[in-house]
């Protein structure tokens, strides 16, 4: 949750206002529409494109956060 939110939602108002998120001791639910889903898929896709991978084309550690994500939305 903090690396979608330091990474995509900070800053966005707009988009923070779409969100609902619900934390229950570990774990957060968020819930969006289709719209938002697909925006974060698509970027969570090209950031894994940009920087997901070490020259040996495994995945970083943010590539595994950025994979998640993509799997979650």
């Amino acid at each position: 949750m903090n690396y979608l939110y330091d990474n995509f939602i900070k800053g966005n108002t707009c988009l923070m206002l779409k969100l609902r998120i619900d934390k229950k001791e570990n774990v957060y639910l968020i819930e969006v529409n289709d719209d938002i889903a697909d925006q974060i898929r698509d970027w969570a896709n090209l950031q894994l494109q940009r920087k997901g991978f070490d020259r040996h084309y495994k995945l970083t550690k943010e590539g595994e956060i950025l994979d998640m994500l993509i799997d979650a939305f």
